[in-house]
């Protein structure tokens, strides 16, 4: 028996097929240089490719655990990057997209997806339609069609055609994807969605389509009715009584239209609390005076708290402020709040959110440091727009016409080099307020003006636009004489910004639609840009130039350069990021404290050799 249960063991052994490793891929490719790239994964983690096996489960989700995309990485360092193991983002992104793609090769997934996309289905006619209404600037982005074939890919391998897209089918499906692919899946569902409105689109799905199931059910629903009530009773405070003028009909505002967003959305928290803790059925609700009695007040309070200790909830930051905000709504609308501001100076948890509110955050206070103590970062930082601007101008340097890509990093390193310009040639705005202005139209408050034989640009930000509207700040001039601020401007509106379709005149004519007035234009609309998206190219763009940051890193930069040169230059820096001195205090501190330090090491050294 012992023979042959060994045999039959021999047998198995010879008949399992040998486990995938990166010396497997390195054996299969035939390219030299591609070859090449494969072996710096063993210069990388010095070993041999054959022990690279992926744990002997899934070798590329070993891959990208160990080398994610670029654009996960953000504004971090690469893997290896204490080493100087890649030369930029650029390179270490080619490498990646090679070794990848000879990985997928290798397991054999290129060609499954391939012989996915040649299947005859119910994808097979409407993914041709939408690839055709993507050409020639047509309803459907090349991106979204893009996105909506990576998700037929997904829903062709478990067997799901366009009309199986209901409401019982795709939750089920959803669930069993990875987390990465599940949210695409999410997104590329509201773009069939939102391109239903198209017949020849929406003959494709089921009749009741509807992706209103995909919004995460974790969170209370608020009926509309109560939401109804909470964006009247936030309207009420928004505006100053006091101030009413009967010839126009209008009172001045407290907070513009963005703070009354949040200020909803605190209002809204509130509502679920009191729905989560069993005191209010919002269904039943007819009056928000209830949400501000106290026996509701504290178990709201304490779900609040609660939810700043969960992974997916809150800060405790935000709690707090979510706190104040119902305390000043509430006043604003005649009902006593005392106790929830007393809740916010005694609850220790609240405290410590306010606190957190009230100092520079660990990343910024990094940024920071790393600024001052390294000149080389200080000059990229203060010559940023003119570095973006060079970028674009080689992305522009053809006789060709862009390609996608090439026309998407020429709107994103331009805009970022006008942002910049704006921000160190003129003064230290919040993202906001930059992104209100508007350089055409009967709001326009950003200018070009001549003040002698000087050319110059006046932006005027509103009191309202301004964080905590209680500092307003003079005209900002950008002059023609000083380190090219001027020059990117007048390169940006004449050049750059024609560059999105909402903003160039010929595209809007043709198209017979309005064109954009603000300075900083969405690439899909003539709205504003978003700031979410600047977030984002700022990010990738400050990269490239070997300084990560955000957009806010500009008022943090400048704040930290004009004090570390001198803790009496708070009035200076306070003018620029039109702040109050005593806010610089609270978050800039450290710097006073830092150079107090080194002037008592500095005395005692002295002391130590008798100076």
């Amino acid at each position: 028996m012992g023979l042959f249960s060994s045999a039959s063991q021999t047998a198995m052994a010879t008949t399992l097929p040998a486990p995938k490793t990166m010396q497997t891929v390195f054996d299969e490719t035939v390219e030299t240089t591609e070859r090449n790239r494969i072996m710096r994964l063993s210069e990388f983690f010095a070993a041999p490719l054959s022990t690279f096996d992926g744990g002997g489960t899934d070798l590329l989700a070993w891959f990208d655990a160990h080398f994610p995309p670029v654009k996960n990485i953000g504004a971090g360092p690469l893997p290896g990057a204490s080493r100087g193991f890649w030369s930029s983002k650029s390179a270490y992104s080619k490498w990646r997209e090679v070794v990848r793609r000879r990985i997928r090769s290798t397991l054999g997934l290129i060609d499954a997806k391939k012989a996915l996309r040649d299947r005859i289905d119910g994808w097979t006619p409407f993914l041709a339609l939408l690839e055709d209404l993507s050409k020639n600037r047509g309803p459907v982005h090349p991106a979204t069609f893009g996105a909506i074939r990576t998700f037929s890919d997904r829903a062709r391998a478990a067997g799901i055609d366009p009309l199986d897209l209901t409401s019982d089918v795709v939750p089920t499906f959803l669930d069993k994807m990875p987390e990465h692919a599940r949210h695409a899946s999410v997104l590329a569902l509201k773009a069939l969605n939102r391109h239903r409105v198209f017949p020849q689109i929406a003959a494709f799905l089921p009749v009741d389509f509807d992706t209103t199931y995909l919004i995460p059910t974790a969170q209370t629903p608020v009926p509309e009715s109560v939401r109804k009530m909470i964006t009247d009773m936030v309207e009420t405070a928004r505006y100053d009584k006091g101030t009413y003028d009967d010839v126009s009909e209008s009172s001045s505002e407290n907070f513009n239209a963005k703070t009354a967003d949040t200020y909803c959305a605190a209002m809204v928290a509130l509502a679920r609390a009191a729905q989560d803790t069993g005191v209010v059925d919002l269904a039943t609700l007819n009056c928000l005076d209830t949400l501000f009695e106290t026996h509701v007040r504290i178990p709201a309070i304490r779900h609040l708290i609660y939810l700043s200790e969960t992974d997916d909830g809150i800060s405790l930051r935000t709690a707090a402020d979510y706190v104040r905000i119902i305390a000043q709504i509430g006043k604003a609308n005649g009902l006593k709040t005392k106790k929830w501001l007393k809740n916010l100076k005694k609850n220790q948890h609240l405290q410590e959110g306010h606190a957190a509110g009230e100092k520079m955050s660990p990343k910024s206070r990094d940024f920071c440091e790393k600024l001052i103590h390294n000149p080389a970062d200080v000059r990229t930082f203060l010559r940023q727009h003119v570095l973006y601007q060079e970028r674009t101008k080689d992305i522009l340097a053809t006789d060709k016409t862009l390609t996608i890509t090439q026309l998407r990093n020429a709107r994103r390193l331009a805009t970022c080099a006008a942002f910049s310009a704006l921000e160190i040639r003129g003064a230290g705005l919040r993202k906001g307020s930059a992104l209100a202005a508007q350089c055409s139209g009967v709001e326009q408050n950003f200018l070009r003006k001549t003040i002698g034989e000087n050319k110059i640009f006046e932006l005027r930000i509103a009191q309202k636009d301004m964080k905590g509207e209680y500092v307003e700040l003079p005209p900002i001039h950008i002059r023609d004489d000083k380190y090219c601020g001027y020059d990117v401007l007048d390169w940006y509106l004449k050049t750059a910004r024609p560059l999105f379709d909402f903003a160039n005149p010929d595209f809007c004519q043709e198209q017979q639609c309005a064109q954009a007035t603000h300075l900083f234009v969405s690439e899909k609309s003539a709205q504003p840009l978003s700031g979410s998206m600047l977030h984002k190219w700022l990010t990738r763009s400050s990269a490239e130039i070997g300084l990560p940051m955000y957009p806010h890193n500009f008022r943090h930069g400048f704040a930290t350069l004009l004090l570390a040169r001198s803790w009496s230059n708070r009035g200076r820096a306070a003018a620029y990021l039109g702040c109050s001195v005593g806010v610089l205090d609270t978050y800039y501190g450290w710097i006073d404290k830092r150079q107090k330090l080194e002037e008592v090491q500095d005395l005692l050294a002295k002391a130590l050799i008798g100076k």
